[in-house]
């Protein structure tokens, strides 16, 4: 692979995510519909679990209630403990390459509207009619860009029971019912990632 080949590279980390994915134990895929709310309840079952543990350890009739199971506490806190910082930096990384990938669009996209710009002017010139064609193409596209920019934001609804099974988080299409766009995936990375400036 030659060193800036964005082809080579997109391919190479391709194979290397479907192996890491491939390794995650008991993965599950998301309903986006409820991300915040799992996030929220992981908060207290991380600060809460530890102190239960020790309870129900401790003391007959809390173990006699039953209604706390110690194994599966401690391997949640196990499986937190191994897999989060790998998140972090999954999230790190991810927002990175975003922003590199934006910043190139973003110096050819600033020069791209120059041109419309001036086009716009040009096609008004008595010498512009063969820029007509050009011209409303790229007004359409810069207005359907506008709009997309300006849509109001719908809550999420709730894929089918079952929708997502064996379709990986990775794949362009994260529900049956409501597909994120990237502003939305890249504000659950922002999440994930600014995790780390708070623990």
């Amino acid at each position: 692979m030659a060193e800036g080949d964005p082809v080579g590279a997109a391919s190479r980390m391709a194979e290397l995510l479907n192996e890491m994915e491939a390794l995650i134990p008991d993965l599950v895929q998301p309903d986006i519909s409820r991300i915040k709310r799992i996030s929220q309840s992981a908060k207290f079952g991380q600060a809460l679990i530890p102190h239960v543990i020790t309870a129900v350890s401790s003391y007959a009739p809390f173990q006699q209630r039953n209604l706390f199971d110690v194994t599966a506490g401690q391997a949640a806190l196990d499986y937190q403990k191994q897999l989060h910082p790998i998140t972090i930096r999954m999230a790190a990384m991810t927002l990175a390459m975003s922003y590199s990938v934006n910043q190139k669009l973003a110096v050819s996209g600033e020069e791209a509207l120059q041109m419309y710009q001036w086009a716009k002017r040009h096609v008004k010139q008595p010498d512009g009619g063969g820029a007509r064609t050009y011209v409303d193409e790229m007004q359409s596209v810069v207005g359907r860009t506008m709009n997309r920019r300006r849509k109001p934001q719908t809550p999420p609804t709730t894929p089918p029971a079952g929708a997502l099974h064996g379709q990986s988080f990775l794949a362009p299409g994260l529900g049956a019912t409501h597909t994120p766009d990237d502003d939305e995936v890249l504000d659950l990375v922002r999440d994930v990632a600014g995790a780390n400036a708070k623990e």
